[in-house]
């Protein structure tokens, strides 16, 4: 299990552990060696109804708890093509008076199976997403009305024929509490935000293998393996913390950061990750334009709060290559920290967008004090980039026209490297180092 004491770590130092982790335990094929004593494969969980998974995200109290909901009929299921469910278990079972529950199944190999809990007239749903084997158990994270929600868009996946196409990571990552919500009281939202989350990680995976990225097939399977296993440490940690709040807080952070470190214990440079993230996030904001406002917003708040953390990481890696003082990546590890605190709080766009403008604005400044050198060209090629006629205005004008995959990764890659030749011919007499830190911390700053 994946575990970060932040108090001692900067984010991108964090990042880096959790990354050599992933790297040391992707040795070992079992995500759950643990011996069930029995020829079936076993399922537990506990279920906690209508509280939300990760609704402590901003609170702090170790006091604060998720109910277990007793006497609830637990099965085991699979989801069909036609999206009905198969009951797999050889037996419903009962949650004891904490709502706990052991199910059975003589299921062996299968991933992403459905718990499913129903009492009286409520119904909860989990995917498993941890593969079941003969002989061991395996553990379903709390099931309630969140997990119902990322079992639905699930279904809707395998409906639509999908479901290989987006991971367990990003439905664990985007459907949070808020999210969930909209999926929960909308007929049509499911589909919606299936299709949102298939949109992003298509273009994901196309941009990866786009030149400027250069993410061959190799790395992308390391990847997806790591994030994989990040998924089922972190379900294997909720349900070990089921009953606590602010530890499911804590989990979902260090989950964020597993899903980083998968690519850099592939060998992908923590920038190069915040630069693909962010075409494919606008690639999912753009497709969430179809939702109510209130989903749309839940959908905005969920991936940019990623979003930033990946920029975050980039950025203080950047800073640390170009020799930053401890003063100077104190004050980098701040206005990140902000930039963070300030989107989770956000009750609107524009609170979120000036988030990014602050975090700019500091990024900006560090960067003119860390390569004092060259402050004044710093703000003019900055100035330059937003200007009426400057590369971030090309950009967006490139952006408004009809969505394709193909468009939105042209028009970014187009715009780094606009940035990365302006910054090139602009310091002049800079080391290949300084050239890189400049490049690299610009385009992470004018990334809002």
């Amino acid at each position: 299990m994946l575990k970060i004491n932040k108090s001692h770590f900067s984010l991108f130092q964090g990042i880096l552990t959790i990354s050599l982790l992933l790297i040391f335990s992707s040795c070992s094929k079992d995500d759950n060696p643990v011996d069930s004593g029995g020829a079936n494969a076993k399922v537990t969980g506990k279920v906690t109804g209508d509280s939300g998974l990760y609704k402590s995200l901003q609170k702090t109290s170790d006091t604060e708890s998720n109910l277990g909901v007793s006497g609830a009929t637990v099965i085991l299921a699979q989801v069909q093509a036609d999206g009905s469910l198969k009951t797999v278990s050889t037996q419903s079972v009962q949650t004891d008076v904490n709502g706990s529950f052991t199910v059975e199944t003589n299921v062996s190999g299968a991933q992403n199976l459905v718990v499913v809990a129903t009492k009286s007239t409520s119904q909860w749903k989990a995917v498993v997403y941890s593969e079941v084997k003969s002989n061991s158990t395996v553990y379903c994270q709390p099931v309630n009305t969140q997990t119902t929600a990322h079992a639905d868009v699930y279904s809707q996946m395998v409906v639509s024929g999908q479901a290989s196409l987006v991971s367990s990571a990003d439905l664990q990552m985007y459907l949070n509490s808020s999210v969930a919500a909209q999926i929960n009281s909308s007929t049509t939202a499911k589909s919606q935000f299936a299709s949102c989350l298939t949109t992003e990680s298509q273009v994901r995976a196309q941009a990866s293998s786009h030149t400027y990225f250069g993410i061959s097939n190799s790395q992308l399977q390391t990847i997806e393996n790591a994030r994989a296993q990040a998924s089922v440490a972190f379900q294997s940690s909720l349900n070990s913390h089921a009953e606590s709040q602010s530890s499911a807080a804590q989990d979902f952070r260090t989950y964020q950061q597993a899903c980083i470190a998968a690519y850099t214990s592939a060998s992908v440079k923590l920038e190069t990750y915040a630069k693909l993230l962010r075409v494919s996030s606008r690639a999912y904001m753009t497709q969430s334009a179809q939702l109510s406002s209130s989903a749309y917003f839940s959908a905005s708040q969920s991936v940019n709060a990623y979003l930033a953390l990946a920029i975050r990481s980039a950025a203080e890696s950047k800073f640390q290559e170009a020799g930053a003082s401890s003063t100077q990546m104190s004050s980098v590890t701040s206005a990140g920290a902000t930039l963070s605190a300030s989107i989770s709080s956000a009750t609107t766009i524009s609170q979120m967008n000036d988030a990014y403008v602050q975090y700019h604005n500091s990024v900006v400044a560090q960067l003119k004090l860390v390569l004092s050198a060259y402050a004044s060209l710093i703000d003019s090629i900055d100035a330059s980039i937003n200007g009426s006629t400057g590369a971030k205005a090309t950009l967006n004008t490139a952006l408004s026209g009809t969505f394709s995959a193909t468009l939105y990764i042209n028009a970014y890659t187009s715009f780094y490297n606009a940035l990365t030749t302006t910054v090139q011919t602009t310091l002049t007499g800079a080391s290949s180092t300084q050239l890189s830190s400049a490049t690299e911390l610009l385009i992470l700053a004018n990334m809002n």
